[in-house]
Parts: C-alpha cells; sequence; structure tokens
C-alpha cells in the first residue's frame, strides 16, 4: 500500500503577468483534493533573479475539493486581478490629466525648506531662480538664528538672496491626483523632500 502523497501539476496559466497553478494531489489520508497557487509578479521575479533565497517564498495558496470549485476560485483570482489592474490604469490616467492641468504655483524668489535628519533636524533652505512648467531650478540660500531653544536647538529662519553655493539644482514637481485634488511633491537635493516656505522659523537641532 503506497502512503505517500502524490502531487501532480494539472495546470499552468499566466493571466496578465500572474501565475496560477492548480497541483492535485493526492492523499492516503484525505482523498484526492486541489491546491491553487498565486503568484504576483513581483514575487515571480524575484524567484527567478534570486531562486536560492526565494526557494522557500509560499504563494497565496487555497484548497478545493472538486474541479468545480477550483474553477470558481480562479474567476475569482482572475477578477481580483482584473479590478487592481483597472484601478491602477484609472490612477494613471487620472495622473496624467492631473499633469496637463497643473499650473506651476512657484515664482522666482520663493523660498522651499526641507527638513531631515535621525538624531539631530537638520535644515536646508532653497531660493527658486528659474520656473518651468513642472520643474524648477533652485539655489542654497543660508539661514539665521532667531532664537535658542535649549542648549542643542534653535528656531532658525531664511536669509533671501543669501546665496551659501553657485550650485544650481534643477528639481522636478510630481504631480498626481489626490482624491480628485491635484497635487504635488518635490524631492530635495539632500534628503527628503521641499516644501515652499510661508514665513514664520523652522526648528533645527544637533545633538540629543
Amino acid at each position: 500500500m503506497n502512503n505517500q502523497i502524490q502531487t501532480n501539476e494539472i495546470s499552468h496559466e499566466v493571466y496578465q503577468n500572474h501565475h496560477i497553478r492548480v497541483h492535485q494531489i493526492d492523499s492516503p489520508r484525505n482523498g484526492t483534493y486541489y491546491a491553487i497557487y498565486h503568484t504576483t509578479p513581483q514575487s515571480y521575479t524575484l524567484r527567478q533573479k534570486y531562486p536560492s533565497r526565494h526557494r522557500g517564498y509560499n504563494d497565496f495558496r487555497a484548497t478545493a475539493h472538486n474541479i468545480e470549485a477550483v474553477e470558481a476560485y480562479v474567476a475569482t483570482i482572475k477578477a481580483k486581478i482584473d479590478l487592481k489592474l483597472k484601478a491602477k490604469q484609472d490612477r494613471l490616467a487620472e495622473n496624467a490629466k492631473a499633469r496637463e492641468e497643473f499650473v506651476n504655483p512657484y515664482k522666482v524668489g520663493d523660498i522651499l525648506y526641507g527638513s531631515w535628519g535621525y538624531d539631530q533636524t537638520n535644515i536646508d533652505f532653497y531660493q527658486v531662480v528659474e520656473v518651468k512648467n513642472r520643474s524648477l531650478k533652485i539655489q542654497k540660500i543660508g539661514y539665521k538664528s532667531v532664537r535658542s531653544t535649549s542648549w542643542c536647538s534653535e528656531e532658525v529662519a531664511p536669509v533671501k538672496d543669501k546665496f551659501v553655493k553657485d550650485e544650481i539644482h534643477r528639481v522636478n514637481l510630481v504631480v498626481r491626483s489626490y482624491n480628485g485634488k491635484i497635487d504635488h511633491s518635490i524631492k530635495s537635493p539632500s534628503f527628503g523632500h521641499l516644501h515652499r516656505h510661508e514665513g514664520g522659523t523652522h526648528h533645527s537641532s544637533w545633538g540629543h
């Protein structure tokens, strides 16, 4: 008597770059049933690129006891894939429309700031020196201490036209639609993102 579990792949379909596999499993204890595996494109790519590292990666898995249940479950997987694909296409279309309708809100002379750091808070200030449709040219400017808040922190404010470096950076405005509204972000030449300076001061620190 064979007490070994027998596994046989009976189908392997690639649907919208997703891999859907069905295995028939014959078990002396549980009889015949089916296992459905769903591998996303990202997981499949990682498996091909790093086979040893992702050898034990578990795909999304379900079981069924007859072919009709297998077909129904595979249909559900495909419907979810289609839904996500449509959502992605709609999002891309909305972002494309947002880029077409976007009006650059900045002008020459505006000041941007970025705040970054792990155990300290660094502040960078940049002044806009050129404006394009969806990009800016900016140059780093200095700042002044407004007031001390502790032995290792202070409030600072930018000093317009006090250029501290000759280097001019070109930064893109990444435009997207968010909840029906047009929004944008600007990646800093150093770390993080830049925001418009609306006046006032910004916190800076250099120790614990």
